[in-house]
């Protein structure tokens, strides 16, 4: 349920697609893939090597699950510096044969899908999810909401971007 501005709110279909940084990591400098762990990433012309991380694979299992519970309870989510937001969920981490609870942060950007002959969605895209690591620093926030509130921005964003000619204009999501 998508929360509106005026108090509406309106039920609308949210596709979820999960990158592979979901799963994988980027190469330490110097770094080679050892092979059949490497993992493709961006374009010929841009490429972005990456390697297939087990932690994160293991991880990545439960991300569908934590998301069921997002959309259930309409959880918090922190918007972040790169026009994407997150969420912080507790998971339990086996690190040196030492089982600790970390913060693992699961990166989503959403946006508002019209293709011709269908209705229009929300798509969310998983962007990355990576438990916290000892030396990378935690990532900060930047305003917290509820997913449905959220998602409401992206279908109706409050700042419709009238330029001072009186024009709209068109802003990224």
């Amino acid at each position: 349920m998508l929360a509106l501005s005026g108090g509406k709110t309106k039920l609308v279909d949210v596709d979820f697609r999960f990158s592979c940084h979901c799963y994988s990591r980027g190469l330490r400098e110097g770094e080679m893939a050892p092979e059949g762990l490497a993992v493709p990433d961006g374009s010929k012309e841009m490429p972005r090597p990456r390697i297939f991380d087990l932690e994160r694979y293991a991880l990545s299992k439960g991300i569908a699950g934590m998301i069921d519970q997002l959309i259930a309870n309409n959880s918090i989510v922190t918007k972040s510096r790169h026009e994407n937001f997150f969420r912080v969920d507790n998971v339990l981490v086996n690190r040196n044969g030492c089982s600790e609870t970390v913060s693992y942060f699961i990166f989503m950007h959403a946006k508002k899908v019209e293709d011709p002959g269908r209705p229009k969605t929300i798509l969310v895209t998983v962007e990355s999810a990576y438990a916290a690591m000892e030396g990378i620093p935690n990532p900060v926030g930047q305003g917290s909401r509820f997913f449905g509130q959220m998602l409401g921005e992206r279908w109706e964003p409050l700042n419709k971007g009238i330029t001072a000619k009186g024009r709209n204009k068109r802003k990224r999501f």
